[in-house]
């Protein structure tokens, strides 16, 4: 790996037993929580990091539900997990919220399935019910409340690469034959792009970030593998994050 530290800055690496599966991002609150799952022993585990300070808050949890539960909302003081009714059914049949500083669940609410999440609250609604009706319940406690127009999503949007089968590698940066599209991301005066180089009978995924005609950043994210990944990175603010041979989640300050 090459790495510049005079322009970007290592904040985070961590490695899970499981496969990255789900990651979710609060802004306002510096923090990162990540759904990994272990395909050999059948389990879904949980963890939350302070990604501004490295501070592990919660690392692979495992709760009594260990498959069917998914990741749904990181918020200040809790993290929000949906529970399903059956494996590969869309729609939760449960609502689980667990302490993110001694993971202990604060409250279960399985008559309820989650439809979406705000800073004020989690918008709710009894599957029973047809035609459905939407409430709102505080994150925190779990008990009814009232909407109002305070009650809005203040995260910031995440930025996600554009991926471009036309953008040309400038000839500083050496590569092998490539495979399929580009991802490609313009932060300032840097440029970060990510693609899949044919290695022999393999194919590697791989990680830049230059400026002009600097490599800050040159990383393999994951080789020997036969077919593509799917997106590689994201940006929150000035706050770079990826995915490292599937089960470690990496960030730098760009």
């Amino acid at each position: 790996m090459t790495l510049n530290t005079n322009k970007i800055r290592p904040i985070l690496s961590e490695k899970f037993e499981g496969i990255i599966w789900k990651i979710e991002v609060n802004d306002k609150y510096g923090l990162i929580a990540i759904e990994s799952r272990s395909l050999e022993s059948k389990k879904t585990s949980f963890s939350v990091i302070n990604y501004k300070t490295g501070e592990i808050l919660i690392k692979e949890k495992i709760f009594q539900e260990p498959w069917n539960l998914n990741l749904a909302y990181i918020s200040e003081k809790n993290l929000i997990i949906t529970a399903y009714g059956q494996p590969g059914s869309p729609e939760s049949k449960g609502i689980i919220s667990v302490n993110i500083q001694d993971a202990q669940v604060l409250w279960e609410h399985y008559n309820l399935s989650f439809n979406k999440a705000t800073d004020g609250g989690l918008q709710v609604y009894d599957p029973r019910i047809n035609p459905r009706r939407l409430s709102w319940i505080s994150h925190i406690k779990g008990e009814n409340i009232e909407e109002s127009d305070k009650i809005e999503h203040s995260n910031e949007i995440l930025i996600h690469p554009v991926f471009k089968n036309q953008f040309v590698i400038p000839d500083f940066i050496l590569r092998e034959e490539l495979v399929g599209d580009l991802s490609v991301l313009c932060v300032r005066d840097l440029k970060i792009i990510s693609f899949h180089e044919k290695t022999q009978n393999n194919i590697q995924q791989r990680l830049l970030v230059y400026q002009d005609d600097t490599i800050l950043l040159d990383e393999i994210l994951i080789r020997g593998i036969q077919k593509l990944q799917p997106e590689s990175f994201f940006m929150q603010k000035n706050h770079l994050f990826y995915i490292r041979n599937k089960n470690e989640i990496v960030s730098y300050l760009v």
